[in-house]
């Protein structure tokens, strides 16, 4: 393994813990340093082994865009449950307001 194919690992392990964390800035800038170093990478590789390299990029890549696509589709889940508890507390609260309490005990 040469050094380069060392910081792919360690680029590519960054970039899939900024993405599980939602840290998508952070994950964007991992994304850009991974690609110039995969540049390099393959550069200096002979043109035969580039098989692995690429194989290794398309997992990645694929992970990568399943966990965002999870990540907003739990983030839409919450933003609709959030929705859905704030009608129900108006819903309670304007009930609240049409009788009193001495109304229930009589």
């Amino acid at each position: 393994m040469t050094a380069g194919q060392a910081k792919l690992e360690d680029l590519a392990a960054r970039l899939r813990a900024q993405v599980s964390e939602r840290r998508y800035r952070e994950a964007q800038e991992a994304l850009d340093e991974y690609c110039r170093v995969l540049r390099q990478t393959a550069a200096a590789l002979p043109r035969g082994n580039l098989r692995r390299l690429q194989d290794e990029w398309r997992r990645l890549a694929e992970e990568t865009r399943r966990q965002v696509l999870a990540g907003r589709a739990h983030a839409g889940a919450r933003l609709a449950k959030l929705a859905q508890l704030s009608q129900g507390s108006r819903f309670y609260g304007a009930a609240r307001d049409t009788r009193r309490t001495r109304e229930w005990l009589a």
